[in-house]
């Protein structure tokens, strides 16, 4: 009587166990790339929210914010399995305690997002939309180069394809057929932001092109890059995007690991490539990368020595991100 008891106890509860799995049970959607924009959504960029009135006690506020001048709200659109976590507008912040009777210098934003940090001290300065994704651009070429470096390295010669060769956009100056150091392409990739160099190096890894942006977008994710994707090694994508804090991360990797990437990036030239950085030659300025695409506007990071403290400048979205970065350096100096 017992051994039948417990029998009928037993499938009981087995009973309940898939029942209760049953009830469980999730299913997942399989995630794959769309294969057109039409089951695509848009993104639109975010407006700045105002000013943190608590950050501003004591300071003139007339003076700090963007102006009416800002230029308007980017839309772009992205493969829904491919959005990151919606971001969220950062309010202006200065890392700032001044006197009572200090006057601030005026400074007018000009851009879609703005960090200023020092790199020594992990201290921000400044913070604008800081958490604002937007398209890379150029900036993207940044993590070409270091997965260059870690997954290829720099002595290996290669051959350039007729791809390659012919990618949009001449400024490399790389031929087909042709060998070239894969240092020499890095040094071309940031100097002269060269979109055919960051396609031969692609190109030339191990398991192609298509997985060397996977493996970017997983060194992103090793960095915490959480609001990072890729979708090319140039930056021609709007696609391609980030936010000034992830990019900060990958700064502070490059900084620590390959400092020999900003090394290149404070060459006047390569060769017969110019580098248009106008930064380049002056004694404080301690590297950098541009970008641009339509979509983008104008993006530009640079590190720059100020009183003996490594400051990082990171603009995106900018009208003219060269005379926007002068007057953030001559705010600092005058603080």
């Amino acid at each position: 009587m017992r051994n039948n008891f417990q029998s009928l106890l037993l499938v009981i509860l087995i009973l309940f166990s898939l029942l209760i799995t049953r009830e469980a049970k999730i299913e997942a959607p399989i995630i794959k790339q769309p294969a057109s924009f039409s089951e695509s959504v848009t993104v639109t960029s975010l407006t700045p929210s105002g000013v943190c009135d608590s950050c501003l006690q004591g300071l003139p506020v007339s003076s700090i914010g963007a102006d009416n001048n800002s230029p308007a709200s980017l839309i772009v659109t992205i493969p829904k399995v491919y959005l990151p976590n919606p971001s969220t507008p950062v309010p202006l912040l200065l890392n700032f305690n001044p006197a009572p009777d200090y006057q601030l210098p005026t400074l007018n934003f000009k851009a879609k997002s703005i960090l200023v940090s020092n790199l020594d001290s992990d201290a921000d300065i400044i913070i604008y939309n800081t958490n604002q994704r937007w398209p890379l651009a150029s900036i993207t070429k940044l993590m070409t180069s270091v997965l260059t470096l870690e997954e290829i390295g720099k002595d290996k010669e290669i051959m350039v394809s007729e791809t390659a060769a012919t990618a949009e956009g001449d400024s490399g100056k790389i031929e087909s057929n042709k060998l070239y150091k894969v240092e020499d392409l890095v040094k071309a990739m940031v100097v002269r932001s060269s979109n055919d160099a960051a396609v031969a190096l692609a190109e030339f890894y191990t398991f192609g092109q298509k997985n060397f942006v996977k493996m970017m977008n997983k060194k992103a994710s090793d960095l915490g890059m959480t609001q990072t994707v890729f979708f090319d090694p140039s930056g021609l994508s709007p696609l391609n995007q980030s936010t000034a804090n992830d990019i900060r991360k990958l700064i502070k990797y490059i900084e620590k690991t390959h400092p020999e990437i900003f090394d290149y990036s404070r060459e006047a030239s390569f060769g017969n490539l110019i580098n248009i950085d106008p930064f380049v030659g002056q004694a404080n300025f301690l590297g950098g990368k541009t970008g641009y695409i339509e979509e983008s506007k104008e993006n530009f990071v640079s590190l720059f020595s100020v009183n003996n403290q490594r400051i990082l400048i990171i603009i995106l979205g900018a009208d003219d991100r060269f005379s926007q970065t002068r007057e953030l350096l001559s705010y600092l100096l005058k603080i």
